[in-house]
């Protein structure tokens, strides 16, 4: 039990730190765009807008806000504590105050969202010529082997700097541009295109090897394991160190989980994206995953996950987790139950899906009609194979597609009595509120702290 408890005195008297804004006023204007910011605000007449801040840009939040109030009329709100991840837009806090807009700062996943959004990416300094130099050093022509160039949004700003000295350097080579705008050929907020502007489809990659400029981390891995290519290295700016990426044991990993996928009777579709056309899709193509597949599924929705919320719901198997392509599923490694992208839950439910892949789709839009890696799902017969993992028999039970109404009706009422029964084997089923059978009492003073230690109990 050792870690599990700890001494409550420690969460309730931590003092949280502040980091102090050192920055001169006309270098905070520019780091974060303060006049584009107004000037998108007033061409488009927005009257409400909500300033969306991730947890490290916090302390500056109040300072951004009046100076933004100082240039333009508008009412301004600040978001501060994100539903899911702060690369996500809070279009939901948004619709609280019924904002018009969000002005996003921090970094950004770039995905769909139903209300206006202006991002104002990080910033920083990147010695560029040295960069360059290193990457000749490596690679000094791109006449036999062609290579494209990711660098991170942290260096948006040095888009044109960057454009200009790698065209000159490797003329047949491509840039994967940042793009905010929807584009059908863009992927994972990027564009590729080549020196003379032509817009590519991530296809052209795999005859490609890519460079990222950047610091290892969760964006890097994300394109190592979802874009297919001939070869991935970073080049980390400070140290100049540039790195060969491989991530074979983490498609081992999956290919394991997916495993569990076909093992599963019941699946929880655990809801961690802001709500949105997108999601929805997602979900119903999820629950008609499981179905065609005789498989239970339960949607379930408790904010950010952890390791006490999802083990209040012991009967479900697998969580198959909606959430937007920036969010790591390696933190969630310690789980009582495993928990796998949607992609996975495709591969091992869809007859049609090759069962063997190369390269991940972790932006789950892809999965959906109209899109690249979308594929028809038919309807799964009655098989019996064997699980890799326990080497017992595994048998794919469905019934017909085409069922009466009383049969539905049967069906659903067998669902709810297995939930009930469920809850009721459990040895605490909730807070009840006995409603009528407890008398009227005044207000008192209740207890303060966490329930791991009250202020009035005994240390």
């Amino acid at each position: 039990m050792a870690n599990f408890t700890i001494d409550g005195k420690i969460c309730i008297e931590r003092e949280l730190g502040v980091v102090p804004t050192n920055r001169e006023f006309e270098d905070f204007i520019s780091y974060f765009d303060v006049l584009k910011t107004c000037k998108w605000i007033s061409d488009n007449n927005y009257s409400k807008v909500c300033l969306q801040f991730p947890d490290e840009l916090l302390n500056v939040s109040a300072v951004i806000f009046e100076e933004i109030k100082n240039i333009c009329d508008v009412d301004l709100y600040i978001l501060g504590d994100t539903s899911y991840a702060s690369c996500c837009v809070d279009a939901v806090a948004a619709m609280h105050v019924q904002g018009d807009a969000v002005i996003h700062y921090g970094r950004s996943c770039f995905t769909k969202s139903n209300i206006p959004v202006f991002t104002v990416l990080p910033k920083k300094e990147l010695n560029l010529s040295s960069s360059m130099k290193t990457l000749q050093d490596k690679f000094d022509s791109d006449k036999l082997d062609k290579l494209c160039l990711f660098y991170d949004c942290e260096f948006e700003h040095y888009k044109d700097e960057i454009e200009k000295a790698w065209y000159q350097q490797y003329p047949n080579s491509y840039i994967a541009h940042i793009e905010m705008d929807e584009n059908r050929k863009r992927f994972l907020g990027r564009l590729i295109r080549d020196v003379n502007g032509e817009v590519y489809n991530s296809d052209v990659l795999k005859n490609c090897t890519c460079i990222y400029i950047g610091f290892s981390g969760q964006t890097l891995f994300i394109y190592t394991i979802s874009i297919e290519a001939k070869q991935w290295f970073s080049l980390n700016p400070e140290t100049l160190e540039i790195v060969s990426k491989t991530e074979t044991a983490w498609f081992k990993r999956r290919r394991f989980l997916i495993e569990k996928c076909k093992d599963a009777n019941t699946i929880g579709i655990l809801i961690c994206k802001l709500a949105g056309d997108q999601t929805k899709d997602i979900i119903s193509r999820l629950k008609d995953l499981c179905k065609v597949n005789g498989k239970k599924s339960y949607i379930i929705s408790v904010g950010k996950p952890n390791v006490a919320k999802l083990a209040n719901f012991p009967e479900i198997d697998i969580y198959v987790m909606v959430a937007c392509p920036e969010n790591d599923l390696y933190n969630y490694r310690d789980f009582y139950k495993p928990i796998v992208y949607p992609f996975e839950l495709e591969v091992a439910l869809n007859s049609n899906r090759e069962p063997y892949f190369t390269s991940h789709v972790t932006d789950y839009d892809e999965l959906l009609p109209g899109n690249k890696h979308y594929c028809d799902l038919n309807e799964a017969t009655e098989t019996t194979d064997v699980s890799l993992i326990t080497n017992k028999i595994r048998e794919t039970k469905v019934n017909s597609s085409i069922e009466s109404s009383m049969e539905l009706a049967e069906k659903q009422s067998m669902a709810l009595e297995t939930i009930g029964q469920n809850l009721q084997e459990r040895s605490w089923k909730g807070l009840e509120q006995k409603l009528g059978e407890t008398e009227v009492k005044k207000a008192e003073e209740g207890r303060q702290g966490i329930p791991l230690q009250y202020n009035n109990e005994p240390e």
